[in-house]
């Protein structure tokens, strides 16, 4: 009999896409295996979590007497796991469930979360794990006939009579046109010939020249050399994508943009879009060094609307942290005039952050968030996640870094960084509560407009008012969410779309709270809040609502177009616009907050848009049909 392989992957709650990882190594033993026609490999991918269960009674019925034959036959049955983050704890759930069941099933693991061996091996029911780029190990492990020569494949951590074993490192392959492609291992299309995704996570380069400390890309299982695919096999394979009607390309290369083959490549994406339609998205991490020839191949991609984002991956701008973090150097840290040339372009441009650094204190990043929020559109802040693998994990001790594990995750190793030798625990919660408040406030379309103002202006600091508004929010939401514990800010930062959902459903109180907030906060600092309430009338009229589509008509006392469309281009609206003078504007709001919207994340693409202004008082202007239609693109 064949014998049977399970691998195992799953999608991360925000990207559904084909399992190209373990069908790259599926590919890659078909091609070169020897004992390829003995062994039946299948690839199984779980959507989500909830997948998981259905999968394992259907094994229990199907898979346990298959792998129990192969057994009886002295055929080894395996089964392999791809882990990241997201999908640890339920993999290592699902492994000890398969051990119970058939303890000389043999289970194996791979991926970035697993690279740090000592951490499983005779703790999870893990057999045997793979380092680095597996391709190669994964085709040698199947052929081997015997465990006693799994010393001889490089790359792999095991048990043997108690005590790890780890072969050597495997060397990365420099020539990737040996690596076949792993699409004709997937299904891409259903009996009808429909999509069965929408978007595919695709590679086109390997390697990293940054080694970040708080980043396992360029130190870890890949390595710092960069080593691409030939442009034939990228172009083949785009085709293939492409005719099976998948709408979004994201790239997992570390830098596109660094290696001249790049622009090729964005020339051949760009030639696809404007034949068959497809893509509608391309994205990707973007090289580090933003020289003019990546903005180039940026702004190429953005006039055929395929960027969904330009993405400036700073992560901190502290100059310890920066030194510590092993990006003193990056040209990246020169934003502004990338930034502001983008902008002026209409590119998509983003900064992105990383609060909970070693090296960073919440003064310092308050006070860079507030310079980024005066120069990019839109600002990506995440909490920094230790993770296994990387230089800071590595250093913990040395650091002092104290760390909680991420809710749900268990033995993930997924842990929430709130405290360092730069900051103890109480400023490292603190900075969790920012980022809610940033997250709710601005991505949630709650304030941005009014968020931006006070930023360009600069008379008064905007991250502590955050804050202090996500605070009053709390109050607000207090009475319909008892079941969440509003004191403790690591369970407000877990549960901040549910805080997101009921604040919404109390608009009034919202802005009242957060009016008053506001104006205290400019009192204290001894300036004057009459343009942030007026910018803040806006941002209520543009918030997300519940509800099906509709259209408002909403009177304002001051030039509230002008005022919007110079927020929405990262400019002070002119004198003139704040005074008085009436204004009516129509509105369209798509609704869906509540059903559609689940998350702050999505605030601004159910935002409410200007679709004409007029002069004059809604009484004055409602029995007129606006003589010239005026489309507005919200920031």
């Amino acid at each position: 009999m064949q014998r049977p392989v399970w691998m195992l992957s799953m999608d991360s709650e925000q990207f559904h896409a084909p399992p190209t990882t373990t069908a790259a190594l599926t590919a890659y033993f078909r091609k070169y295996g020897e004992t390829a026609a003995e062994t039946d490999v299948e690839l199984v991918h779980f959507h989500s979590a909830d997948d998981i269960a259905n999968w394992f009674r259907s094994w229990r019925c199907d898979g346990l007497p298959l792998a129990r034959q192969a057994l009886d036959r002295g055929v080894q049955p395996i089964v392999g796991f791809s882990f990241y983050t997201w999908n640890a704890s339920e993999f290592l759930a699902l492994a000890a469930d398969l051990k119970s069941l058939l303890p000389g099933l043999l289970i194996i693991a791979g991926g970035p979360h697993v690279q740090q061996a000592e951490d499983y091996l005779g703790i999870d029911p893990i057999d045997v794990i793979f380092l680095g780029e597996a391709e190669i190990s994964f085709q040698e492990f199947l052929d081997c006939a015997n465990p006693i020569q799994w010393q001889n494949i490089d790359g792999l951590a095991y048990l043997s009579g108690g005590e790890i074993i780890t072969t050597r490192v495997r060397e990365r392959c420099r020539e990737l046109q040996r690596f076949p492609s792993p699409l004709g291992e997937l299904t891409l299309t259903d009996t009808s010939g429909k999509p069965l995704y929408d978007s595919i996570s695709y590679e086109t380069s390997r390697g990293c020249p940054f080694k970040c400390a708080f980043c396992e890309w360029g130190t870890g299982a890949i390595g710092s050399k960069m080593y691409q695919w030939p442009i034939q096999r990228i172009r083949d394979d785009w085709e293939v994508i492409v005719s099976a009607g998948i709408k979004n390309i994201w790239l997992a290369d570390s830098n596109f943009g660094a290696l001249k083959l790049d622009r090729e490549k964005a020339e051949l994406i760009v030639e696809l879009k404007q034949r068959t339609g497809l893509p509608l998205s391309f994205a990707t991490s973007w090289s580090k060094k933003h020289s003019a020839a990546v903005q180039e191949i940026a702004l190429m991609l953005h006039r055929s609307r395929l960027l969904p984002h330009y993405q400036l991956a700073l992560q901190t701008l502290t100059p310890e942290a920066l030194r510590l973090s092993n990006r003193s150097n990056m040209s990246s840290n020169e934003y502004e005039p990338i930034a502001k040339s983008m902008a002026e372009q209409g590119v998509p441009i983003a900064a992105e952050l990383i609060w909970g650094l070693p090296g960073d204190n919440l003064m310092d990043f308050e006070r860079n968030l507030d310079n980024l929020l005066a120069t990019f559109p839109n600002i990506n802040i995440f909490g920094y996640t230790l993770l296994p693998g990387t230089e800071f994990y590595a250093r913990r001790e040395e650091y002092n870094i104290q760390a909680i594990p991420i809710a749900g995750y268990g033995k993930a190793k997924g842990e929430y960084v709130v405290g360092c030798h730069s900051f103890g625990r109480e400023e490292g919660e603190e900075g969790y509560f920012l980022i809610t408040a940033h997250m709710l406030l601005i991505h949630g379309h709650i304030m941005p407009l009014t968020t931006r103002l006070l930023a360009l202006e600069g008379d008064v600091p905007v991250s502590p008012l955050l804050r202090e508004i996500l605070r009053g929010l709390i109050e607000i939401v207090k009475p319909a969410l008892q079941a969440i514990d509003l004191n403790n800010r690591m369970d407000i930062y877990e549960h901040r779309d549910r805080i997101y959902l009921a604040a919404l459903d109390r608009q009034d109180l919202l802005y009242n709270t957060a009016a008053d907030i506001i104006e205290r906060h400019y009192l204290c600092h001894g300036h004057h809040c009459g343009a942030a309430m007026q910018s803040l009338q806006l941002d209520r009229a543009l918030c997300p609502r519940s509800g099906t589509e509709h259209h408002l008509r909403t009177s304002f006392n001051f030039d509230a177009h002008t005022v919007q469309r110079a927020l929405a281009a990262m400019e002070l609206p002119p004198r003139a616009a704040w005074q008085p003078a009436d204004w009516t504007l129509g509105i369209r709001h798509p609704g869906g907050a509540g059903d559609i919207l689940r998350g702050a994340d999505g605030g601004s693409w159910l935002a409410g848009s200007i679709e004409y202004a007029e002069p004059g008082q809604y009484e004055e202007t409602r029995r007129k049909k606006p003589s010239k239609l005026t489309v507005v693109a919200i920031a």
